[in-house]
This record gives C-alpha cells, structure tokens and sequence, in this order.
C-alpha cells in the first residue's frame, strides 16, 4: 500500500498517514476509508496528520480532492495538519484553507511541527 494508515499516539487520538514517494487519488480513498473506520472506533476526538514528506508531488486534481476531503470529513476529527517540506504543497493547502474559510487544515515542515500544533490547539494555544 502506498499510504499506510496507523495511530500515531497510544491513546488514539491522532491518525498519521504516511506517503509513499509516488500515490495516486485511489491510494488516497483507501486511506481515508481506513482512517473512517479506525477512528470511529475512538471514544473522543481525532486529528490526522497527513505526512507527506517522502512524497515528490501530489497528484492533478489536489484542490477538488482537498474540497471533497472537507466535506466528507465525519464530526470527529478537528484538524488536519499535513507535515512536509514542499513548499508548493503547503502553498497549496494554505490557499485552499483561506479561499474556503477552512480554519481545521493546517501545515508543518515536520511531523514534530505537526504534532505541537496539535497539542497546542487541544490546549487553545492555537
């Protein structure tokens, strides 16, 4: 699988997708149904942390897949935060957050970076 999707705490309360190099939207929709069905399972909220630092670039479509993704989102999760160094992805979902009035995508550099603005937005820091 080019997306595996795992609990990155050991109280489930955050989902981490990693990304292989090269994906496609197929891998991507497999990984969110698996993300659906772990974290139903979870009695308290979700973030996810799409880590996307191994990845050369996303796939055409990325803004449609972003807004899909959005609307498909189930009550809870609060934040998306993808973890990566490219600037052009980053840019991408920080132009799609802001056209939208979307406040629960957010990005890092890193998956540490991602894990802190997560802490920090559970304790209203954010």
């Amino acid at each position: 699988m080019t997306i595996q999707v795992e609990w990155d705490d050991s109280i489930h309360s955050i989902i981490r997708w990693d990304f292989a190099p090269e994906w496609d939207w197929n891998d991507f929709w497999k990984a969110f149904d698996t993300s659906l069905e772990i974290g139903n399972s979870s009695p308290h909220r979700v973030d996810v942390i799409p880590n996307v630092t191994n990845t050369k670039r996303l796939p055409i479509g990325a803004l449609g897949a972003f807004k899909t993704v959005d609307a498909r989102l189930p009550e809870f999760v609060r934040l998306v935060v993808v973890a990566g160094p490219d600037t052009m992805t980053r840019l991408m979902i920080k132009t799609f957050a802001q056209i939208n009035g979307i406040d629960s995508w957010r990005t890092a550099l890193t998956l540490d970076e991602a894990r802190a603005i997560i802490l920090n937005d559970r304790q209203g820091k954010a």
